[in-house]
């Protein structure tokens, strides 16, 4: 019997991720708070203080470093355990992709 540790579980993703903390506010129903655990061009992973159902469609806020105010972010919840989140952004605008890979640059990438 083949060991399980020789079989890789990685999911492929479309874009890199990188470890980032960051403050989050996730705007839906409600305004909820967290902190983010990576970010990609194509999205982010947080933990959120809430319950918000997969498929929904959100407004993401949150300052990267070194920019001049708040990025805005429309996103889709693509994974919900517990308290984490995956987001998939929506339609980035190419600003928005650039000041994330700025930010990324020597960043440590994600597990």
């Amino acid at each position: 019997m083949a060991n399980m540790q020789e079989h890789s579980w990685a999911i492929q993703r479309a874009h890199p991720r990188f470890l980032i903390d960051l403050r989050l506010m996730v705007r839906w129903e409600e305004t909820l708070h967290g902190r983010t655990r990576d970010i990609s061009e194509g999205g982010m992973a947080a933990t959120v203080a809430g319950d918000i159902k997969i498929d929904e469609f959100v407004e993401l806020v949150f300052q990267l470093p070194e920019t001049a105010g708040p990025l805005k972010m429309l996103a889709e919840v693509r994974y919900h355990q517990g308290f984490q989140y995956g987001f998939r952004f929506i339609n980035p605008n190419e600003q928005q992709v650039g000041l994330i890979r700025r930010c990324v640059e020597g960043l440590p990438p994600a597990p």
